[in-house]
């Protein structure tokens, strides 16, 4: 467990996808811990792995959560230094926060362990789920988001689209363009026309990390790809609310690369 390395409670932040944004890191390493290594990836390097177990306790959130006092926010994301869904107790967490918070409950995941039934399960509790999708076919996912062994792009995204046919909440599918992917747009279309996302956000790395963002006319180009949808919001046109985080440092642990 990583209980007494950092908090688990961060920001808020200003979310160009979800507003004023607290943040609940079920993670909470130092380094991340990910089922996926994205080439575009801020945190840098860290643990590879899809093994789902428990990093900080409940208690560890209670104790946090208890702390904070005034916070003006629109949502509560569980988000931070890896892959939520990891989290072996993730389901306790969102029902104790169910319990002391009426504010709507979003995660942003990269999908990939939606074939996991107990995963589904909590996940159909939240209100939104941010889920990800980089790549049309085993390659690009290979190199974008160079996955763990034992995850294939078949299966990947069989589990989106099984999450995404009995989930009532808002299902958003996020895709990141990058140098690598940004001639495929026509083919993420065809896969997002069979998901049926209620959003699509198109995003492309403009924190620091190790590839270049793609330039607002390149984004633009590749979203007017996706006018068949009714919502589609881009990185460089969503507005950021302004927020002051409670703790900075907190904040800049996870939007900055670790060493």
């Amino acid at each position: 467990m990583n209980d007494e390395i950092m908090k688990s409670v961060y920001g808020p932040v200003g979310s160009w996808r979800l507003g004023k944004s607290l943040g609940i890191d079920p993670i909470c390493s130092e380094k991340k811990i990910c089922s996926f290594d994205c080439i575009y990836c801020q945190i840098g390097k860290g643990l590879k792995t899809c093994k789902r177990q428990n990093f900080i306790s409940l208690e560890k959130l209670k104790e946090d959560l208890k702390k904070i006092k005034n916070v003006e926010a629109e949502v509560i994301t569980f988000s931070g230094t890896g892959e939520p869904t990891l989290a072996k107790n993730l389901n306790e967490m969102v029902s104790y926060i169910k319990t002391i918070s009426s504010l709507p409950l979003a995660i942003l995941t990269n999908s990939s362990l939606f074939l996991d039934k107990d995963v589904r399960n909590v996940l159909n509790k939240l209100d939104i789920v941010v889920a990800k999708i980089d790549a049309p076919n085993e390659i690009l996912f290979q190199k974008i988001n160079r996955p763990h062994p034992k995850i294939k792009f078949k299966s990947y995204l069989a589990g989106i689209k099984k999450f995404r046919k009995n989930y009532s909440g808002k299902f958003a599918l996020q895709m990141m363009f990058v140098e690598e992917n940004k001639n495929f747009a026509n083919e993420m279309v065809k896969i997002a026309r069979k998901i049926e996302p209620d959003e699509i956000q198109i995003n492309t790395p403009l924190r620091p990390c190790a590839v270049k963002p793609l330039s607002k006319s390149a984004i633009k180009k590749i979203k007017s790809k996706f006018s068949c949808f009714k919502n589609v919001i881009s990185v460089y046109e969503a507005k950021r609310p302004k927020v002051m985080p409670l703790d900075l440092k907190e904040v800049q642990k996870r939007k900055r690369p670790k060493p």
